[in-house]
């Protein structure tokens, strides 16, 4: 019995050391990975913000199940304004505050943590220091694992790789691929990915030279945003940008007689405060979440008799002592707009 209860705890709960044995590359990979981070923990300062630190790595654990390798991965955030994400052999991964404090939302940092999480899964940065050695990589960890005079070379070149995101686009377009498979696949919004590409681009045409980090190499974003968008066409999975961008968001505030519905502070509702009413705009806002998107053209938001429709979902029916349909269309679209004009580069409507 006890065998067997062992048995089960390794296949359901697979520990680092068990997944090490299963997969002899790994442990030589977290060495490779241990001594290349300790050459850039010497040259960048760490921040040690719980807050931060933990959103990641919470970010991470919900990754893990969909990567091909069980690792354990680690999760480092240097202090810098510059955008970099960037992940060691073995599962060591760093974030730069920079990158940290431009991305809005939980789905966009896991886009990026999927991406960077794919090159250690599929050993990206060991395959192309072995292919620029001309070695296995096999060779090549007993090489930097030796300790001889190519060990610091390669060390670098791998750290080099991974921070400069100097892969080849066959390796990008794997890791984009298989990174959003992951983001659909544990839950998050995969239109952060789209947002990300989406946000990179808006810099591109801000600035003349633009320093990514994770994605600096890569000049043809367009390209890589046109196949996010047509995977996710072909899964048919709707674009809904709103999600990985912390926009349209509803809140319903009471006053000492009346009660009324905000989009990102907006007034798009109001009416005499019951408990009818209430109960009215509660359920309006329940529906506006689900079905206001930053990705709808006017006549989508449309009024049929006395009632607003979104599409064919029915939004609110005319009452006495609330904003007539007409007006809530109205403050619909002011809405929309102010989002919009936020993040003038994306292509609501493709």
């Amino acid at each position: 019995m006890k065998k067997i209860a062992l048995i089960l705890f390794i296949i359901l709960f697979p520990t680092t050391a068990y997944c090490a044995k299963t997969d002899p590359d790994l442990a030589k990979e977290i060495e490779i990975g241990r001594r290349a981070m300790k050459q850039i923990e010497e040259q960048w300062n760490l921040s040690s913000d719980p807050a931060v630190i933990s959103k990641l790595e919470m970010i991470a654990q919900r990754l893990e199940p969909f990567m091909s390798r069980r690792i354990k991965w680690e999760v480092r955030l240097v202090k810098t304004e510059i955008m970099n994400a960037f992940c060691l052999p073995g599962g060591f991964i760093f974030f730069t505050t920079g990158i940290v404090d431009a991305l809005n939302t939980d789905s966009e940092l896991a886009a990026v943590m999927a991406h960077e999480m794919i090159h250690a899964d599929r050993k990206h940065s060991l395959r192309m220091a072995a292919e620029s050695s001309k070695v296995t990589l096999g060779a090549l960890a007993v090489m930097v694992l030796s300790g001889g005079a190519a060990a610091p070379i390669i060390l670098a070149q791998v750290a080099h790789v991974a921070m400069t995101s100097a892969y080849t686009m066959e390796l990008e377009a794997e890791a984009d691929r298989l990174g959003l498979d992951a983001l659909i696949k544990s839950g998050y919004s995969p239109t952060g990915m789209i947002t990300l590409f989406e946000r990179f681009m808006a810099e591109e045409y801000k600035k003349p030279i633009v320093d990514y980090g994770v994605y600096m190499n890569h000049p043809d974003t367009p390209k890589r945003l046109s196949m996010a968008v047509k995977k996710l066409h072909e899964m048919n999975i709707p674009i809904e940008r709103k999600y990985s961008l912390g926009l349209l968001r509803t809140e319903i505030q009471e006053g000492a007689n009346d009660i009324s519905l905000k989009v990102d502070g907006l007034d798009v509702l109001s009416a005499k405060k019951n408990e009818a009413t209430r109960a009215i705009v509660s359920k309006v806002r329940g529906e506006l979440d689900k079905y206001l998107q930053l990705e709808l053209a006017p006549y989508e938001i449309h009024v049929v008799m006395d009632s607003l429709y979104i599409g064919n979902h029915l939004i609110v029916r005319s009452i006495d002592g609330m904003t007539k349909p007409e007006n809530v269309r109205t403050n619909l679209l002011k809405a929309i707009n102010s989002a919009r004009a936020k993040y003038p580069t994306s292509k609501f409507f493709k």
